[in-house]
């Protein structure tokens, strides 16, 4: 059973009039009484490591581990670490070294858990967890993938196997990642750990390569072991989330990977352990960025930056901070921009070589900000060549047209080549706007930005048109100009004030709110039907439809419904 007083505060009254020493006693008889009965429900452990942590005498240091293990799943890294030291100093030994360790590298303390462990593996059992440590520390501390995959060779085994797949995600190595699921799957004595790490890490590789039913596929597997498994891995809830956030935004398709990052930060908040959502609401600021809305974006990455202090396990922070730098450009912050860039740049450590041309993309508009157009263009392209060098074609695909965004020649045969290559709808549209930017086809870039609108890339969407517009006039299109400009004004209304190099080609909307609520029903209803649904005559209504088909170019409602349709 369980006995709890009415309100929480009270027990926080009652222990703060104890005396130290009183608290101490207290401490003492409950891990006593927790100790002498079997520790069946799921906190005991925690509940005992701290109570003998706070009486002052650690009896059972194994109990003192798992209490920590446990910390470590609520996300209280600092909890965990008082209890490892306490079951180390009591109980010294490779294992307790290897938690520590652990511990410390999950709160980015990487020289401290380098020094806590061996150089030499210990034998037996012990080596998979030292191995498991160590390459952590190697990769993650800095960013020295060939150690860590050497310390993975001295251990081997399932586990070994599955952080070497999530290793592996984060430093570009998509194919290899791949492989490695795969394997694990086809085990059927596999550790569901190991393949949970591995399926998550499957998960966002398949959508940096492009392939959305792989996506799919992984993520659905580690859906299903999770299941089986209920409660048990409660990080593999988080990590499969950030898994499919990652390969949503690589995909291109924003709108789910803003429900899969809200859905998962709400459901973590709810939960026992709120600080497990830092990177669920850093993942959300991403791709809220992504679809032009630079002010949501900012709150939600500032949360995310300043609850990953001390416990950025796997180095996330850099890549936030770089999308703090574009949300600043896009509202006409240089000074901001290339501070938060600055800072992503001076944290690089070699790991987490998957976001590196993302973060390159930052700087990249960041100079933009500044007026730097041929610099941000030049630094556009090298994000290009460096995605294709790491083996990341969707991102690479994104930075040649951010070189046509930018204003600059876009290598327009090698996107074509990538999006016959990916076939992804994001691919094909980035593709046809940078035709349609470098040959002005007004008809190109409306059709872009439909597919741009569809994944919720409302900003991409917005320039598309805002071009498209521009190339209409210049080819005497009035109609479809004006109907493009007002298009590009209801996507602009959404993207919170954002301002990109093609935003500022034309921003002037042509009807007013009222002819262009007249204009879209009048397309496809009678006047007497749309003076019925806005409370107007039917004259008003004539009168409206008479502007607008002045102001367009165009003379009927046969015009008006073609217009909206392109």
């Amino acid at each position: 059973m369980q006995v709890r007083l009415a309100h929480p505060l009270y027990g926080e009254l009652v222990r703060a009039d104890l005396s130290a020493s009183r608290a101490r006693l207290l401490a003492a008889r409950l891990a006593g009484a927790a100790l002498a009965a079997p520790l069946r429900r799921r906190d005991d452990a925690l509940r005992a490591g701290i109570w003998q942590l706070e009486g002052g005498a650690v009896t059972r240091p194994d109990i003192v581990g798992l209490g920590a293990r446990q910390a470590i799943e609520r996300a209280d890294l600092a909890l965990a670490e008082r209890l490892a030291r306490a079951a180390r100093d009591a109980e010294p030994g490779p294992h307790a070294d290897a938690l520590l360790a652990e511990i410390l590298e999950y709160r980015g303390f990487s020289e401290e858990a380098a020094a806590v462990l061996s150089d030499v593996p210990p034998p037996g059992p012990e080596r998979v967890r030292w191995a498991l440590a160590r390459s952590d520390t190697l990769y993650f501390g800095s960013g020295d993938i060939e150690a860590a995959v050497e310390a993975m060779d001295l251990a081997g085994g399932d586990l070994v196997e599955g952080n070497r797949a999530w290793i592996f995600m984060f430093d570009g190595r998509c194919a290899a990642v791949i492989e490695t699921a795969r394997r694990l799957l086809a085990w059927e004595s596999a550790d569901p750990q190991a393949v949970l790490w591995a399926t998550a890490s499957a998960t966002a590789a398949a959508g940096f390569l492009g392939r959305p039913a792989e996506a799919a596929f992984f993520f659905e597997r580690g859906q299903a072991l999770m299941a089986a498994h209920p409660g048990e891995y409660p990080w593999a809830v988080v990590q499969h989330n950030i898994g499919r956030c990652l390969a949503c935004l690589a995909l291109g398709d924003l709108v789910t990977a803003w429900q899969v990052a809200e859905e998962d930060y709400r459901e973590i908040l709810a939960g026992p352990a709120p600080l497990m959502g830092a990177g669920s609401v850093g993942f959300r600021g991403l791709v809220e960025c992504a679809q032009g809305r630079p002010v949501t974006a900012a709150q939600s990455l500032c949360e995310a930056v300043c609850a990953l202090e001390n416990r950025d396990a796997v180095r996330l922070t850099g890549v936030f901070m770089a999308g703090l730098g574009t949300a600043s450009t896009l509202v006409g912050d240089d000074a901001a921009a290339r501070t938060w860039v600055e800072r992503a740049i001076w944290r690089d450590n070699g790991a987490n070589r998957v976001f590196a041309p993302w973060i390159m993309l930052a700087d990249a508009w960041s100079r933009a900000a500044a007026g730097e157009l041929t610099d941000a263009a030049d630094s556009a392209r090298r994000a290009a060549s460096l995605a294709r060098d790491i083996g990341l074609p969707t991102v690479e695909c994104q930075a040649h047209y951010d070189v046509a965004r930018l204003g600059a020649a876009a290598d327009l045969t090698r996107l074509e080549e990538l999006s016959v290559r990916l076939g992804t709808p994001l691919s094909r549209a980035q593709a046809t706007a940078a035709r349609g930017l470098a040959g002005l086809d007004g008809d190109a870039l409306c059709a872009a930005a439909t597919g741009f609108a569809r994944l919720g890339h409302d900003l991409l969407a917005a320039e598309a048109v805002t071009a498209g517009a521009r190339a209409y006039r210049r080819s005497g299109l009035a109609g479809k100009a004006g109907m493009a400009v007002e298009r590009a004004a209801w996507l602009r209304d959404r993207c919170e004030g954002s301002v990109t190099p093609l935003l500022e080609q034309d921003s002037t909307a042509v009807l007013t709110r009222r002819e262009r609520e007249v204009a879209v029903l009048a397309a496809r209803h009678s006047s007497k039907q749309v003076a019925e649904r806005l409370g107007l005559t039917v004259a008003t209504v004539n009168n409206n439809l008479a502007r607008v088909y002045a102001k367009l170019g165009i003379s009927s409602r046969a015009d008006l419904s073609a217009l909206l349709d392109s």
